[in-house]
């Protein structure tokens, strides 16, 4: 933290011990950093639940999705509040990804369903519980995983929608909760209808970066590219359970992830060790002071990332064991109540 000064830090369910220790440790960190950080979860309930270390686990957004708005609301709202008792202030996501029964079975659960409108609603309903608690929200994947073809799990998706498809399918939750993002996450697919001769991933493509996001549909937030996608789009086979890896465990060369901020990422997510991050930090600035990575661009991210923070919740390292207890009850029922719906519907 010291060395790098990062802009944000995520924790997985692995950096959680207690629910206390964590609200130190979110505090240490921020006090660390010289520039107030992102501190993240990526949370949704279901199958992406780290918050399940301390709390009941909580229902799958696509059956929350089938409960109604309200239920999705109050998903939003619980999850928001447990991070914010923690002392986290922004969480990857919610999942705009549409559902497809035939792309990724395992994945669907986790989406709001597959029709669009709907999808852009439950998402929105989400978002609002998030911010009822100050808790900034990162919309995820742009621009939409639904049709990518996964040929397998070490290998680039493909997604060949049309762009007229795309438009009235895949971008309607995007177009309709931009405004209210303050953060994006990009797919890590590549899109045949923006890169059809040499199909590269979202997050160097600066076709979806910039012609999609930033002119068309007028984006001013912050661009988000995943280091362990980013890995795997460099050829990298990374098994699906992101294991560990040691300092100096991986030699290839890190041209992608200065491509990806020269395409119009803001951040970058990195991990995996003091040595895999310095690397990284090292390309950037040799990318920089050479020339390739120009002043504009880093400019233009720095500021938005700066406009992102603006009033953004920082930890204040006090735990309170009786809100932790009411929630943990309302979690239970929250939990109980979408399982008996399900139970009354099947």
């Amino acid at each position: 933290m010291h060395r790098f000064q990062p802009g944000g830090v995520l924790l997985t369910k692995y950096n959680l011990r207690t629910p206390r220790e964590t609200c130190e440790m979110l505090s240490k960190i921020s006090r660390v950093l010289r520039v107030p950080p992102f501190l993240a979860l990526e949370e949704e309930g279901g199958t992406v639940n780290p918050l399940q270390r301390f709390f009941p686990p909580l229902p799958q957004p696509h059956i929350a999705a089938v409960k109604g708005l309200q239920r999705v609301e109050r998903l939003g709202s619980l999850i928001g509040e447990a991070m914010a008792l923690l002392g986290f202030n922004m969480n990857f996501a919610p999942r705009l990804d549409l559902a497809n029964p035939n792309v990724k079975p395992s994945l669907q659960p986790q989406s709001f369903g597959p029709d669009p409108r709907t999808v852009a609603r439950c998402g929105e309903a989400f978002v609002a519980g998030l911010l009822e608690h100050k808790v900034m929200a990162c919309g995820m994947h742009f621009p939409g995983l639904s049709a990518a073809d996964y040929f397998d799990s070490n290998s680039l998706p493909v997604v060949d929608k049309p762009m007229a498809e795309l438009w009235r399918e895949d971008l309607i939750p995007f177009r309709q909760l931009l405004p209210k993002l303050g953060l994006i996450k990009l797919s890590y697919a590549a899109y045949k209808a923006y890169d059809f001769d040499l199909p590269i991933p979202a997050s160097l493509s600066a076709n979806v970066i910039d012609g999609l996001l930033r002119v068309k549909l007028g984006y001013r937030g912050v661009v988000v590219a995943d280091h362990f996608m980013a890995l795997k789009e460099m050829g990298v086979a990374i098994p699906n359970d992101r294991p560990f890896i040691p300092d100096g465990g991986l030699d290839f060369n890190f041209e992608p992830f200065a491509k990806s901020v020269a395409a119009g990422c803001d951040m970058l997510m990195v991990g995996w060790g003091e040595s895999l991050i310095g690397d990284v930090a090292e390309k950037l600035k040799v990318t920089f002071n050479g020339g390739t990575l120009s002043a504009r661009r880093v400019s233009e991210a720095v500021k938005r990332i700066g406009r992102a923070k603006k009033g953004m919740r920082l930890p204040t390292g006090k735990f309170s064991k009786k809100t932790f207890d009411r929630l943990f009850r309302e979690f239970e029922e929250f939990s109980n109540d979408c399982k008996t719906a399900e139970r009354e519907d099947a």
